[in-house]
């Protein structure tokens, strides 16, 4: 049996100046913990995190987590934080730090001053917050909240007890966590810390355009295709037992294609843990069977009587969600009983490609949306606000807090990016995404997503919209790649894609986008 006792902020880290830390009792086993002296600051990470540093002349880079590079195939953190220490200042710095691939935190710390972002879509949470003059950066609010004893933001408290507030996900608009002393650095941006914090967004920083004509979309696709086939690559380099977790759908078939010459290299599984995941798991051992692939299906015991640890994991996956929600019986039933199947070092997710593929366009039956960004349509794309206006309402200024924060709408509109795919990338994959891989699924393995790139997101962006709506660039990547899976015609749709929920959400959205109150 698992001790869940030490999976407390399991891949878990703390970078503070807070010389008193040890000595707070959170329930956190600190003598187990790895401590790393950088500067006047500690950076704390728990035993299952790994950390990487270097030190040049006053400069210390750090990176939590893991990375690779697909497009130099670098695979050491080492080698990586060596190439962005070498570059730091200069113009190539950007661009190389866009080209990783990972779940990770990074600063670097300059004369005591922090400097602080995240992977591409903040997968692995990363928080900051500064009490009683000393501050903190953790991969958890709630960790920064226990030290403190903090109460809850009352829209916080608030806005959980919606009745709607369950849908799409425990997550807050913009930058928020559940305490209003701490908040979430968001993707695409960096925290400076010098006495104060100051955000900086740092990208896009080049003029958006779509690849047109049919010669430079094939060039684009064929480019995006060679990235991530070296990520692919570079994961089976990193881990001697990676293992994709497949379905039927659209994302995980990318990525068995783009594995191509290296399937065998990876292992293959599924769950069923509810009856619509069975459609899944089958599609998925039919595609690994027609390609020789060895293919596992797990079945979840769905009855928590029957796990005398369900209570136990179900209270640390709500601590880890900051007590936003609760996980779903058969989810907290998956992590326990994955705990024990799954023998394997990294499991490969097919997250984030979503950014990419216009699912807002998708979800609301649409081949256009709104030109100009406002706070209204964040929010109506946020949550369903039917019960009480009061609630939209000051949702609105907590997603104009966060545009006015990270310069959002001046950067998107200065180089002409379409605003909808930022939401996906910034809070929904930065906001739930990171509370549930840090938070839950991390507590049964170590995961990597090949898609977390942003070089590579800004490649498969300049696709024409119609190409991603229709899902066309997925396809061309999966017959490009891999003939055998494509002809195979195996595709199964999210059960929750039906049309009167696909009416329900445009009628919605026409509708709130568009109220003054």
């Amino acid at each position: 049996m698992s001790n869940w006792e030490d999976q407390l902020y399991t891949h878990g880290f703390l970078l503070t100046d807070d010389k008193e830390i040890l000595s707070k009792n959170i329930g956190i086993k600190w003598e187990s913990w790895t401590v790393n002296k950088l500067g006047k600051y500690e950076m704390y990470s728990h035993p299952n995190q790994k950390v990487n540093w270097l030190k040049k002349n006053n400069t210390f880079i750090v990176l939590v987590g893991h990375a690779y590079n697909p497009f130099s195939n670098e695979y050491s953190e080492t080698d990586i934080l060596k190439k962005l220490s070498d570059s730091y200042g200069t113009d190539s710095y950007c661009d190389y730090f866009d080209e990783l691939t990972g779940l990770f935190f990074y600063a670097v710390i300059e004369n005591d001053i922090i400097t602080a972002n995240t992977d591409c879509a903040g997968l692995l949470g990363a928080y900051y917050a500064k009490i009683n003059g000393n501050v903190y950066f953790s991969a958890y609010s709630q960790m920064i909240a226990d030290l403190f004893g903090l109460d809850e933001d009352p829209y916080v408290t608030k806005i959980k007890k919606s009745k709607l507030f369950h849908l799409y996900g425990w997550f807050l608009p913009g930058d928020m966590s559940p305490y209003k002393e701490v908040r979430r650095i968001i993707p695409n941006t960096e925290i400076k810390y010098e006495d104060e914090f100051i955000c900086h967004r740092f990208y896009p920083r080049k003029n958006y355009s779509i690849n047109g004509s049919d010669e430079e979309y094939r060039r684009n696709l064929e480019n995006i295709c060679g990235i991530l086939h070296n990520s692919m690559s570079l994961i089976t380099k990193k881990w001697e037992r990676p293992a994709i977790s497949l379905t039927g759908g659209m994302d995980s078939q990318t990525t068995l294609a783009c594995a191509k010459d290296l399937q065998k290299k990876f292992g293959y599984f599924s769950y069923v843990s509810l009856e619509r995941e069975e459609t899944d798991a089958n599609a998925a051992h039919r595609i690994c069977e027609s390609k020789g692939l060895n293919h596992k299906i797990y079945l979840i015991e769905t009855d928590k009587t029957k796990l005398p640890e369900f209570e136990e994991v179900n209270n640390l996956v709500r601590r880890h969600y900051s007590y936003l929600g609760y996980g779903n019986e058969n989810d907290i039933c998956k992590r326990i009983c994955l705990k024990k199947y799954l023998d394997i070092d990294i499991e490969v997710k097919s997250w984030v490609s979503e950014v990419a593929r216009a699912s807002r366009y998708k979800m609301y039956g649409k081949k256009k949306l709104p030109k100009s960004l406002t706070p209204r349509l964040l929010t109506t794309m946020y949550k369903v606000f039917i019960f009480n206006r009061k609630d939209a309402i000051e949702t609105d200024k907590m997603f104009q807090q966060y545009i006015d924060y990270t310069k959002l709408k001046d950067t998107l509109e200065k180089f002409n990016y379409p605003w909808s795919e930022f939401f996906v990338w910034e809070i929904v994959f930065g906001g739930w995404g990171s509370l549930a891989l840090t938070g839950e699924h991390s507590l049964t393995n170590d995961i990597t997503v090949p898609y977390n790139n942003r070089a590579l997101l800004d490649m498969m962006l300049r696709t024409p919209l119609q190409y991603r709506i229709d899902d066309r660039l997925n396809k061309d990547i999966i017959e490009f790649m891999d003939k055998q899976l494509y002809d195979l015609e195996i595709h199964v749709v999210n059960g929750n894609e039906t049309f009167a929920r696909e009416m329900f959400e445009k009628i919605y959205f026409n509708i709130h986008s568009k109220l003054p109150w």
